[in-house]
Formats: structure tokens, C-alpha cells, sequence
């Protein structure tokens, strides 16, 4: 009991179990209020985005309230441009493509009839028979898993209220974000015990690195993707080649969902287009090297280490996240997730130092020895 009782009054386990605790409260109330949240999420997150900017402009001295207005201001503009020049773009090969979406079903069942007939000549009719059941069924779990998560995804992020929220009232909580940022993390600090200051500036210093490490990076490493892969396969001769581009970077995010997806939907449009080989080696290379050029270049350079996830845990936090939120769910989980993933490395460093834990380590060595 002495021992115990010694282990559980360090400074550092103190102040991991407060932060904990208080974290698991705040989570609690924001996962009740989740339906309301996405207009301050998506504020918080493109403030992560661009306070750098800020940062910049202040060593300039420029008043902060100034530099908010000016780089809030081209933000705009971007976003602005962006709606003008590549939305109507994107519209057009979206109404296109739904409109071709018959000949394309009938294209693809062509090459899968033909599978069928030579299928039919080397399988016995019960193999056959089981396999399509399986196909079927295996389909329709797809199929109404995806509707469910979509349905999910709706109802939690994209009623009418929220669109209208996010357009409106967004702006203007990422500008007193942004404004207010330096003076929000000068009044925290005045909170904190003398005593915790070193541990809790720590450990918020290395949550700091992994969520800009993220947002910022992995947002480039998305938007590069786009870029590069609706580039890539429209100068290759695929059809809507920069909406099925744009959309595997998007979500690229994903660990291999963007590219799967991408690749998916090319081979789909390469056989409604009764592709040449020549167009099926161009797409295969704008691939290849998307890989190369994200698992290599992008996001060694953007992103790192930093957040520290394994990519199995990062699509399983995603999951959860929309499964719980909703689109906010899905915005927050891998932040979310790396902050829990430093909080535990911190707690099991700070057991590995215990009285405790050396005393267990201690008396296993030596059981082991006799």
C-alpha cells in the first residue's frame, strides 16, 4: 500500500490524470452538443491552417487584428476563385458523367457477361450458383452500408442549419480565432500551477506539433493529390479524368482510400470508354507514381512522423468518428486520436519510471533467474 501510495503522488502522473480527466469531460459535452458543431470545428481548423500566415505578418509589426483582416481576406479571395474557376468545372463533368452513367453500367456488364460465359465453361453451374450469391450479398452489405454511413453523415453535418452556419457564422469565429489566438494561450498559461507549468507546456507542445503537423500537412498533401492526379489522367485521354482526380485526392486522406478509389473509378470509366492500351498504361503510370510522389515525397515533407498513428488506426478512428458525429466526427478523429495516442505515450513513460513498475519488472527478473 506504501508503495502504491507513493507511485500515485508524482508530479507527472498528477498532471497527466487532471489533463485526462478534464479531457474526457470536455468530450462528453461536445459529443452531446455534436449537431451544432461543425461552423467552430471548421473555424479551429482552417485557424490552425492559417495562423502561421498571421505569425508572419506580426514579425513585420503589423497589429494582429490587421494581419487577421489581410490574410482572412486573401483566404477569401482563394476560396472565391476557387468557386469561380474549378466548381462550374467540376459541375459540368459531374452533369456529364451522370448522364453517361447508363452506358458505362451497360459497358462494364458487357466485360462482366463476358467473364460469366468463359466463368461458365471452366465452373460447375452449384459453383457458379454460390459464387453470385455471394457477390449479390456481399453487394448489397456494401451497398447499405455505404447509404447508412452517407444517411449518418447527412443528418450529423449537412442539415440546412449547419450549411447556412458554416457559410455565415464560420468567418467570423475564425477571425476572432485568429485575432485572439496569442491572447487565449497567454490567459491559459495564467491557470496553470507554477509547479505543472514545465510538464503541461511539454506536453501541449508536442499535441501542438502533431495537430499542425496534420491539419496543415496532410491538407497539402490532399490538395497536391487533386492537383496531380485530375492533371495526370485528363492528359492521359481519360474521361473526366480531373473530377475522378480531384476526388482521390480529396480523399486521400484516408490512408489508400483516395488512390483505391481513384484507380477504381478509372478502370470503370477505361472500360465504358473501350479504352487503348495505350490510355491503360498512361493511367497505370499517373498511379504508380501518385503513390511514389505521396508516399515519398508529399507526405515525408508535409506531414512526417508527426502524427504518430498507425494508418489501420487512422481509418478505425474515421470510422468511429463518423459513426459517433457524423461530418464533425470525421473532421476531428485523427486530431482527436493523436492527442489520446500522446496522451498514452506519456502515461507509459511515466509508469515505465514508477516505483511500481520497477518493482514488478524487478521481481519478474528475478523469478525468471530462480
Amino acid at each position: 500500500m506504501e508503495l502504491l501510495k507513493k507511485s500515485f503522488l508524482t508530479k507527472e502522473q498528477k498532471t497527466i490524470l487532471s489533463i485526462g480527466i478534464l479531457l474526457f469531460v470536455i468530450g462528453i459535452f461536445l459529443y452531446s452538443i455534436s449537431e451544432v458543431l461543425l461552423p467552430f470545428v471548421l473555424a479551429f481548423v482552417l485557424a490552425y491552417f492559417l495562423h502561421p500566415a498571421v505569425q508572419a505578418l506580426e514579425k513585420y509589426k503589423i497589429p494582429r487584428w490587421l494581419a487577421t483582416t489581410v490574410v482572412m481576406t486573401l483566404f477569401m479571395i482563394f476560396i472565391l476563385a476557387v468557386i469561380l474557376i474549378v466548381v462550374p468545372i467540376l459541375q459540368t463533368q459531374i452533369m456529364m458523367l451522370m448522364g453517361k452513367i447508363p452506358a458505362i453500367v451497360s459497358a462494364v456488364w458487357e466485360h462482366i457477361q463476358t467473364l460469366i460465359v468463359y466463368t461458365r465453361k471452366t465452373v460447375n453451374p452449384e459453383q457458379l450458383s454460390n459464387l453470385s450469391a455471394a457477390i449479390s450479398k456481399t453487394a448489397l452489405n456494401v451497398l447499405n452500408s455505404t447509404l447508412t454511413g452517407m444517411v449518418k453523415v447527412i443528418s450529423g453535418g449537412f442539415v440546412f442549419f449547419n450549411l447556412v452556419s458554416m457559410f455565415m457564422i464560420t468567418p467570423i469565429i475564425l477571425f476572432y480565432v485568429l485575432r485572439d489566438w496569442q491572447g487565449v494561450e497567454n490567459q491559459m498559461e495564467e491557470f496553470i500551477p507554477e509547479k505543472n507549468k514545465k510538464d503541461i507546456k511539454s506536453l501541449w507542445s508536442e499535441i501542438n506539433s502533431i495537430l499542425s503537423g496534420f491539419i496543415r500537412g496532410q491538407s497539402l498533401v490532399c490538395l497536391s493529390l487533386g492537383v496531380y492526379y485530375g492533371i495526370g489522367l485528363s492528359l492521359v485521354g481519360l474521361e473526366y479524368g480531373l473530377l475522378v482526380g480531384f476526388l482521390a485526392g480529396i480523399l486521400s486522406f484516408i490512408p489508400y482510400f483516395g488512390f483505391l478509389t481513384g484507380l477504381l473509378l478509372s478502370v470503370i470509366l477505361g472500360i465504358s470508354m473501350h479504352a487503348s492500351l495505350g490510355l491503360w498504361i498512361g493511367m497505370a503510370v499517373v498511379f504508380i507514381l501518385g503513390q511514389i510522389l505521396e508516399g515519398y515525397v508529399l507526405t515525408p515533407k508535409l506531414v512526417g512522423d508527426k502524427v504518430g498513428l498507425h494508418p489501420v488506426w487512422v481509418i478505425f478512428a474515421l470510422f468511429a468518428g463518423g459513426a459517433l458525429s457524423g461530418f464533425v466526427g470525421i473532421l476531428i478523429a485523427v486530431p482527436v486520436a493523436a492527442v489520446i495516442g500522446v496522451l498514452i505515450r506519456r502515461t507509459l513513460k511515466w509508469y515505465h519510471n514508477t516505483s511500481l513498475y520497477k518493482g514488478l519488472s524487478k521481481k519478474t527478473i528475478e523469478s525468471k533467474k530462480g
